[in-house]
């Protein structure tokens, strides 16, 4: 695992432009970011801390607007279709990556299929679809799923908030959470 994030984040910063087919490309690589990064660590968020220890973190003036005025860290995590940035706030079963470019209707697509058949016996349930009109971003639109098992006190939380314009400053923010007690 921590290859992986050593290979991409030593891959260098890339162009945000967007072009036919990039955003696709981007799409993709959002897609296995979240994944690999806050799927596959959710239930222990601490330990991709420990992982992530020895890659270069942005600085917390930058870090902050990532972490939406919590304490914790924030890592670009750059590949070849574009620049990501992982958030990990301190002290919250959370993880969240930010895209700057991305084919929205892709990873709409993208996402549905990571978070809607939940591994047994878990069940997966919409739990938010709304949209709405951002000065930074322009029109957005929500959607977050649950996974749990009938009346768990905990339960796993993935929302996507995507922006269509080309001129929003973020067009995707994706998180991964485990909430409840």
């Amino acid at each position: 695992m921590l290859r992986i994030i050593a290979a991409i984040l030593m891959l260098g910063l890339t162009s945000n432009v967007c072009f036919a087919g990039e955003g696709d490309d981007q799409a993709n690589s959002f897609a296995n970011i979240y994944a690999s990064l806050c799927l596959k660590n959710l239930s222990n968020l601490e330990a991709l801390r420990e992982k992530l220890k020895p890659m270069p973190k942005l600085p917390p003036e930058k870090a902050a607007m990532f972490l939406a005025g919590n304490p914790g860290d924030a890592w670009p995590v750059p590949d070849k279709h574009g620049t990501f940035v992982l958030a990990l706030p301190s002290g919250k079963n959370l993880c969240v990556v930010h895209v700057r470019r991305a084919n929205t209707e892709a990873v709409k697509k993208l996402f549905a299929g990571l978070v809607l058949n939940a591994p047994s016996p878990l069940v997966a349930k919409q739990v938010r679809n709304e949209q709405a009109q951002t000065i930074a971003n322009g029109q957005t639109q929500t959607v977050a799923y649950e996974w749990s098992v009938p009346n768990a006190p905990r339960k796993m939380l993935f929302t996507l908030t995507t922006a269509a314009s080309n001129t929003a400053q973020l067009q995707v923010l994706a998180s991964a959470a485990i909430i409840g007690q």
